[in-house]
C-alpha cells in the first residue's frame, strides 16, 4: 500500500468546490498513465480507465472534506468562521486549523466556539492577530477556506490516521485502481470519477452521473460507528473487519440483485464483508442513482473510527481488501451481467 500516496490525498486541503489540491493529485496520475480526462460543470474529474465496447461503469469517491468558510473579520482580529459540511459538534472547540488563503498562503490558527446545550456556534479563529489590519495584511479574507490541521500518521498493527478520510481513502482507491488496470482490457468502459461539494449535498454525484451517463455505479464512501470501541453486534463499521457494504442509507437502498452479485464475489475472493445500513446519512449514491432513467448504484468501503472531524482512524486491510473487491467486480461486469443486474422481469 502507498503510504506517501495516502499522506499527500489527507494532507491536502479541499472544502467543497475549493478542491484544487487534491484535483491536482489525481490529474497527475491520469496525465502520467496517459488517460483520457474530463470535467464536468463543478469540477469533479472524469477519468476514462480503458476503452471497451461494453457496458460502462463508473466509480465515484469524493474530493472534498467538511471544514469551514471564512464569513467576517472583526476590529479585534477575531475571525468568524461557518462551517461547511456537518462538522461534529465536538471537533468545534480548541482545534488546530489552517486558512488557505487566495494566494495559496498557508496560515495556522486555532479553531474555538461557544457551547449553548448541545451545540457549539460563534466560531472563530485566532491566530493571534490584535486587530483586523493585521488579518488583512496576512492575505486573509472573508471566503477562504479553512480545514483542520492534522498530520498523517502511521499507527501501529498497520493502521493509520489523518484527516478528511472521509472521502481521501476512495480517492486513493480511485488512483490504485488506474494504477492496477491502466493497461489491461476490460469487459466494461471504467470511468473513475473524483466528484465534487458531496458533504453540502451530493451535487457532484449527480453532475458527474449526467457527464458519464453509466449503466452501473459503485459509490466508495466511509463511516464510523458512534462509539468506537464497541464491538456489539449493531456494529458493522469496525475497522479490520474488510469492506463495508452499504445495503441501505437516507438517500439510496440499493438494487438486492446488486448487493448479492457483489455479496457473491466477495465470497469467491475470501473478501469479508460488513453488511450496513445508515440510519442518518447518504453517500453520492443517492444522487448517482437518480440520474438518467436511473442507475443501479452500491456503496462500498472501508469503515474508520472518529469522522467529520480533526482526525480519522482506518486500517489499511480494510483499504486493501476493498481494492481487491473493486478488481474483482470491474473485471466481471459483462454486458451480461449488466442485462441480468438491470433485467426486472425476472
Amino acid at each position: 500500500m502507498d503510504l506517501s500516496l495516502l499522506k499527500a490525498l489527507s494532507e491536502a486541503d479541499a472544502i467543497a468546490s475549493s478542491e484544487q489540491e487534491v484535483r491536482q493529485i489525481m490529474l497527475n496520475e491520469a496525465d502520467r498513465l496517459h488517460k483520457e480526462v474530463r470535467f464536468d460543470g463543478l469540477g469533479s474529474v472524469l477519468i476514462r480507465l480503458n476503452e471497451s465496447d461494453g457496458p460502462k461503469v463508473m466509480i465515484c469517491a469524493h474530493m472534498d472534506e467538511v471544514g469551514f468558510i471564512v464569513r467576517s473579520i472583526s476590529r479585534e482580529g477575531a475571525i468568524d468562521v461557518l462551517p461547511v459540511g456537518n462538522v461534529r459538534m465536538a471537533a468545534r472547540q480548541l482545534q488546530p486549523v489552517r486558512i488557505s488563503t487566495r494566494e495559496a498562503r498557508k496560515i495556522p490558527g486555532l479553531l474555538d466556539g461557544e457551547r449553548c446545550g448541545n451545540d457549539v456556534g460563534a466560531l472563530r479563529v485566532d491566530i493571534g492577530a490584535q486587530s483586523y489590519d493585521e488579518v488583512i495584511n496576512v492575505g486573509i479574507r472573508p471566503g477562504d477556506r479553512v480545514t483542520f490541521d492534522t498530520t498523517f500518521q502511521a499507527l501501529p498493527h498497520q493502521r493509520v490516521m489523518g484527516k478528511a478520510f472521509d472521502d481521501r481513502l476512495g480517492c486513493y482507491l480511485l488512483i490504485a485502481l488506474l494504477r492496477e488496470w491502466h493497461d489491461v482490457a476490460l469487459p466494461a468502459e471504467v470511468w473513475l470519477v473524483a466528484s465534487s461539494s458531496e458533504e453540502v449535498g451530493l451535487r457532484g454525484g449527480q453532475t458527474a452521473a449526467c457527464a458519464v451517463a453509466p449503466d452501473v455505479a459503485i459509490v466508495l464512501d466511509t463511516a464510523c460507528w458512534a462509539k468506537n470501541f464497541d464491538y456489539g453486534a449493531a456494529n458493522h463499521r469496525r475497522i479490520g473487519k474488510g469492506p463495508m457494504l452499504v445495503l441501505s442509507d437516507k438517500s439510496l437502498i440499493a438494487p438486492p440483485r446488486l448487493t448479492a452479485w457483489v455479496e457473491s464475489i466477495a465470497l469467491e475472493a475470501g473478501i469479508s464483508l460488513q453488511l450496513d445500513m445508515f440510519s442518518n446519512g447518504g453517500t453520492d449514491g443517492g444522487a448517482v442513482h437518480l440520474s438518467g432513467t436511473g442507475i443501479p448504484t452500491v456503496v462500498i468501503g472501508p469503515a474508520t473510527r472518529h469522522g467529520h472531524c480533526a482526525a480519522s482512524i482506518a486500517d489499511c486491510r480494510d483499504i486493501t481488501q476493498t481494492q481487491m473487491l473493486l478488481s474483482a467486480i470491474i473485471s466481471r461486469l459483462t454486458r451480461e451481467t449488466v442485462a441480468h443486474l438491470t433485467d426486472f422481469r425476472c
